[in-house]
């Protein structure tokens, strides 16, 4: 169960870590005008959505390894690492894909059931960019600071 506790946080969180650092880079240069960056936003934009969601299977099994292992319950690096993981997601489904859709929106790159009725515009691309990657980052430093966490 550990085992596929670490796999699952390899494939899914990895990809969303990597998503998450770079679809504002690819954004901002679609904006410029480059085609082929509004390619790779659109896929760091999908990844970042359907990875995120299935990255929820991490806790998933942290929790069932805990319940199976009831010793766990009694460590508070274990409950830390809950908190943070929260705190992540929250992060991530409330504040990093919205302003990443914000700009897919403003890009023009949503699919027209999302576009449809919706106005999407960015004032400022070099603070939107900024704040993404602040965002991301913090996001990536929570998953390290769990990582440590964990190996304690």
């Amino acid at each position: 169960m550990i085992m596929l506790h670490v796999i699952a946080a390899i494939l899914f969180l990895g990809p969303v870590t990597v998503a998450t650092s770079s679809f504002h880079v690819r954004a901002v240069e679609a904006h410029n005008g480059d085609t082929q960056a509004a390619g790779a936003a659109k896929t760091l934009f999908k990844i970042t959505q359907t990875y995120g969601v299935l990255s929820l299977l991490v806790p998933l099994l942290g929790l069932a390894i805990m319940f199976l292992d009831t010793s766990y319950f009694r460590q508070g690096v274990f409950h830390a690492s809950i908190a943070l993981a929260v705190i992540a997601w929250a992060l991530l489904f409330f504040v990093i894909i919205p302003r990443q859709k914000k700009l897919m929106g403003a890009l023009g790159l949503l699919e027209a059931d999302e576009l449809e009725g919706k106005t999407f515009e960015v004032a400022d691309w070099a603070k939107a960019k900024a704040q993404l990657s602040m965002f991301g980052g913090i996001w990536a430093l929570l998953w390290v600071i769990i990582a440590v966490l964990m190996l304690l």
